[in-house]
């Protein structure tokens, strides 16, 4: 039997069949992203929705490299991240006049949160007979609201992944210096149980916990003093340090979101065509 004839023109689909080989190996990802665009079904680039106290607050601060504002420059062209820090406030104040605004939030649809964080726990711990003893949230109470917290969460955004972050380290010398009266108001001690408390309560419901108060506490003292500006704020090291340690803990507990953040909405100039 012969062989089939060879021509030129029988030979086109297959140097464009190679063509196409090379080209999405050379451009991967970035053409995928391409082809999503014109073909109208490019996905919704995910939105970071970070919760809490003064401390996600005060991430937003570019003057002392804000952990947020890292994030935010970071993952700038890959998601949109969106923060919701409220100076003094406790899981008590949270659950009354700052979770029916998220949830409201939620409900409206104008975005859809891809992972949430929950950083309260730092004006709970205040301690109870100290200066700042009308943020104090007794330790049952805390982690039973943090509970109704999450729960909340998860009903409103089913789809977000949810991560707890306990409260950092306090510096009580610095404390101690700063008070007015010469009373502490808070106390690494006391950080350290509310910690714990938010450990166990993120495990009972089966959310992602990161310790970031066995984190600071595992440095040497001098160094984890450097990370507050004023014994409970993080200064721009602590920042710095918290933006590394919460992108390590997005990478081991949600793989798949990270690589999403790592891939930009709308390819670079020079990757394309």
């Amino acid at each position: 039997m012969a062989s089939p004839r060879v021509t030129l023109r029988s030979l086109v689909p297959v140097v464009v069949a190679v063509a196409a080989v090379c080209f999405a190996s050379y451009f991967g990802a970035w053409e995928q992203a391409l082809q999503a665009i014109r073909g109208g079904r490019a996905p919704t680039r995910p939105v970071l929705y970070l919760l809490g106290d003064s401390i996600t607050e005060q991430g937003v601060n570019p003057y002392k490299s804000g952990w947020v504002t890292l994030l935010q420059h970071r993952y700038q062209r890959s998601s949109d991240v969106l923060a919701r820090g409220l100076s003094g406030y406790n899981t008590k104040l949270f659950l009354e006049f700052a979770l029916p605004v998220v949830t409201r939030e939620l409900a409206g649809g104008s975005f859809s949160p891809a992972l949430i964080t929950l950083w309260l726990g730092a004006n709970d711990a205040a301690l109870a007979h100290g200066p700042s003893a009308r943020q104090h949230v007794p330790l049952e109470l805390y982690a039973a609201n943090l509970a109704q917290i999450i729960s909340t969460l998860r009903a409103r955004a089913p789809g977000a992944d949810i991560l707890v972050i306990t409260p950092a380290h306090v510096d009580d010398a610095a404390r101690q210096m700063r008070s007015k009266t010469g009373r502490l108001d808070r106390s690494n001690a006391m950080a350290g149980e509310y910690a714990r408390a938010g450990v166990e309560t993120a495990a009972k419901l089966g959310v992602a916990v990161l310790d970031a108060h066995s984190f600071f506490n595992a440095m040497p003292a001098r160094e984890s003093a450097a990370c507050l500006e004023d014994g409970l704020h993080l200064s721009a090291r602590g920042n710095q340090l918290m933006d590394r340690l919460l992108r390590a803990k997005i990478a081991d507990a949600f793989p798949a979101l990270m690589s999403r953040l790592e891939v930009w909405e709308i390819p670079n100039w020079d990757r394309l065509p």
